[in-house]
């Protein structure tokens, strides 16, 4: 009986690099180790089989074939260069850095190790190490890649986005289908405010890769950011076609249809972000949200409380399930949770702004006012917390102090409806007659109502009181009975008595709390 022989080394290989190139890296290393067996003393047979165990992970077996290639052949440059990627992959960066050293020694034209050794030294926070490799690599092969776009990710790193920019762009111009390139560069021109400019890079990266998660999500991400969220809605939705239980990306899309009033799709979003991973907060808060604007309190206090069992130390879950306890009339659970987000942030404005409202409500105003004033002091630029401050002083009868607080708080957002509306009420109605100007109370109020599209009726009540203090009694009934007309019915006796005022040629006078 006759056996007909094995195949040779060149078919094992030949079958070997075919395994390889299809992704069946056992079957690749099993033929390269036949391979081995034959001629055990071929340094490529290692190197080749080093190769192998590298793409599927397996690193160190990886670094024993081609420390055994190095062996055989010790001035074997190629060897020690993927030796290096090995160590670096197996978190060995020192072992990585003495091999990409090795082989820039024996090979000093070639401008790979020094862009491998560069990468390592940025891992390692020596930047300047590694951008004196990167200039070195550029300066071999102006052409290359790899070098621009890691140095351009090390530059991002360190906030020097401009920089960055331009060595993103630069590698673009080498691979003009380079999807992540793009995404970088997006990033960096977001660090920018440069917002147009990132979303075409992220829109030109799915241009050049379709169906590139991370496009879709930092695109859907920005577009939310900046309130076009029907659009952001619809990258999400690109993105979980590829990625089904991307828990942050249903988060956001759930924000993003509430931001649109679907809330009944929010609240589906927000349940299969929980089912999928029952330990992340954000979603339960963000369904808390939805569900107070939905004014389901007491499942939005469920939510809130949830969230705070899963991340205590977080002061937002205290400040929004105060919130929601104050919406419930239970005003010192209310205080004591806000009393708990001022603990754990201290130097926020938040907690202090929440407490001096439900202080507010129970009719504390002194406590009420220590609070607002808290607020202004940690976050002086929001309009929001200046007319809080200014509607306490107006309780307190601090006419001027409250006229001062709403015209800085004009000041901070001169488009801002609600405090147009204050200040025009004040000067329309205010006891303290050195602060009423009719003319200007008008030209307030007009622009609220402008602004508001004339469909908001205690806006049209303060036009209509504008108007009276300025004398133009008919103007003031016009626009009273307007505002009438959208009233709900519980509050139009108190409309109805100021139209009667008018009627009489009389202008209003406000000695309680209007706002």
């Amino acid at each position: 009986m006759s056996h007909s022989p094995g195949p040779d080394g060149p078919t094992l290989v030949r079958r070997a690099h075919t395994y390889s190139r299809r992704g069946e890296y056992a079957l690749a290393a099993a033929t390269f180790s036949g391979a081995i067996d034959l001629d055990p003393l071929d340094a490529e047979l290692y190197f080749h089989r080093g190769n192998t165990h590298a793409a599927a992970g397996n690193f160190a077996d990886a670094i024993e074939d081609f420390s055994r290639a190095l062996e055989l052949k010790p001035d074997y440059s190629a060897a020690l260069h993927n030796r290096a990627t090995a160590h670096v992959d197996s978190g060995q960066l020192a072992e990585a850095i003495d091999d990409y050293t090795q082989a820039i020694e024996l090979t000093p034209d070639d401008p790979d190790p020094l862009n491998g050794r560069a990468a390592v030294h940025s891992r390692r926070k020596d930047f300047d190490a590694a951008f004196a490799d990167y200039a070195a690599a550029i300066a071999l092969d102006p052409k290359l890649f790899r070098s621009y776009f890691n140095r351009g990710n090390a530059l991002s790193s360190l906030g020097r986005h401009e920089e960055a920019i331009e060595d993103y762009t630069e590698a673009l111009k080498i691979q003009p289908r380079h999807a992540r390139a793009y995404i970088y560069r997006a990033l960096s021109r977001e660090s920018l405010n440069q917002i147009d400019d990132a979303l075409a890079d992220l829109t030109n990266a799915l241009r050049v890769q379709h169906g590139v998660a991370e496009a879709f999500w930092h695109r859907a991400r920005i577009r939310a950011e900046r309130g076009e969220h029907d659009l952001a809605i619809a990258d999400f939705t690109w993105l979980l076609r590829f990625e089904p239980e991307n828990v942050g990306a249903l988060n956001l899309r759930g924000v993003a249809q509430a931001e649109v009033g679907k809330h009944d799709r929010a609240l589906a979003d927000f349940a299969a972000a929980i089912r999928l991973d029952g330990d992340d907060a954000a979603p339960r808060f963000n369904r808390g949200l939805s569900l107070v604007r939905l004014k389901r309190f007491a499942d939005a206090e469920n939510d809130f409380s949830e969230a705070i069992r899963l991340h205590p130390e977080d002061p937002a879950g205290h400040v929004q399930r105060g919130y929601v306890r104050h919406e419930l009339g239970r005003f010192d659970e209310a205080i004591a949770d806000f009393d708990t987000a001022i603990r754990l942030n201290p130097e926020g404005s938040r907690g202090y702004f929440a407490r001096a409202i439900a202080h507010r409500k129970a009719g504390n105003t002194a406590a009420a006012l220590a609070d607002a004033d808290a607020a202004v002091a940690r976050d002086p630029d929001s309009d929001t917390t200046y007319n809080l401050r200014a509607a306490i002083h107006y309780q307190l009868g601090r006419y001027a102090d409250s006229v001062a607080d709403h015209v800085k708080a004009h000041e901070l957002d001169p488009e801002n409806a609600g405090t147009l509306n204050y200040l025009g009420w004040i000067r329309a109605t205010c006891p303290q007659g050195d602060l009423r100007d009719g003319e200007q109370a008008v030209r307030d109020a007009t622009r609220a109502c402008e602004l508001t599209g004339y469909e908001q009726a205690g806006f049209l009540d303060t036009l209509a009181a504008a108007h009276a203090e300025a004398g133009q009694f008919d103007e003031a009934v016009r626009w009273q009975e307007k505002a009438i007309a959208l009233v709900p019915a519980e509050h139009r006796e108190d409309y109805e008595s100021r139209k009667a005022q008018y009627v009489r040629s009389e202008p209003h006078r406000d000695f309680g709390d209007h706002q």
